[in-house]
């Protein structure tokens, strides 16, 4: 039978962001979501669903914390600390970027031998 269990909005928000990080880190592991779903107590299946919403709505764990506005088109002063935030926030999309790129180039590779056959 089904039971509908909500989780804090802080344990989803940190899972999928732990997700993402280990994506960073190892984009082949297929265990990442068993882990960190066992790591903090919560359905698999659960998180692959955060995941899923989270890649939709192309956000990043770093992007929400300029949810007033876009960071790169704000002109507002900002304090070097906010500054120091954008950058964190921007390389961190840049290399979750390349890491996906790089699986792309990968697969290619992969399916492109496999159509020559």
């Amino acid at each position: 039978m089904f039971s509908a269990r909500r989780y804090p909005t802080d344990i989803r928000s940190e899972a999928v962001a732990a997700v993402e990080q280990r994506r960073l880190r190892n984009p082949g592991d297929r265990t990442i979501f068993r882990e960190v779903a066992a790591e903090y107590g919560i359905g698999e299946q659960s998180l692959r669903l955060w995941v899923k919403k989270h890649d939709v709505d192309g956000r990043s764990a770093a992007e929400t914390r300029f949810a007033e506005g876009d960071p790169i088109a704000d002109n507002t002063p900002k304090t070097p600390a906010q500054l120091e935030a954008e950058v964190k926030a921007l390389r961190k999309k840049i290399e979750k970027l390349q890491a996906e790129n790089d699986v792309l180039k990968k697969a290619f590779v992969v399916f492109s031998s496999e159509w020559e056959k």
